[in-house]
């Protein structure tokens, strides 16, 4: 298998968020990112998975179901190994975030590159603020910045 440590993983909430407020942005990443020729590795390609788990309720189904998502979080994990830097919706009103806090840490233990994009008026958890490389307020701002590190 090939690694491609020059991608750029877009972590953001998926739980808890309609499919256009969880792919929304990262679309419009994606584009500027292509068009700068630098790959992106978007976790919201597997959302089917979220559909699999519905109307689950007899324990072969919810073996299955936890399958489904133990695979989903290594590939997600092995998505974030490749890349180089990661780009995070870690504002409040996208959701939950228990999964976007995860994938930070486990970034952050790689020694990735961790832009954070957030609202002015959200206040990161303080794991968030020690560490993220760049903290910025649009996301605009925060792929110009994901930019320069190409």
């Amino acid at each position: 298998m090939t690694k491609h440590k020059n991608h750029v993983y877009l972590a953001g909430p998926m739980e808890d968020v309609s499919v256009d407020h969880m792919t929304s942005w990262r679309r419009q990443a994606a584009e500027r990112f292509d068009a700068a020729g630098i790959d992106n590795l978007d976790p919201t390609r597997r959302v089917s998975f979220h559909d699999q788990l519905q109307g689950v309720d007899h324990l072969q189904e919810i073996v299955k179901g936890m399958n489904i998502c133990k695979r989903i979080f290594k590939q997600d994990l092995e998505d974030i190994a490749n890349s180089k830097v990661v780009l995070v919706d870690a504002r409040r009103s996208s959701g939950k975030g228990t999964g976007t806090a995860m994938e930070v840490m486990f970034a952050h233990t790689k020694n990735k590159i961790i832009i954070l994009w957030c609202d002015e008026s959200d206040h990161p958890h303080p794991f968030y603020e020690a560490m993220y490389s760049e903290k910025h307020y649009s996301l605009d701002e925060a792929i110009e910045a994901v930019l320069e590190y190409y």
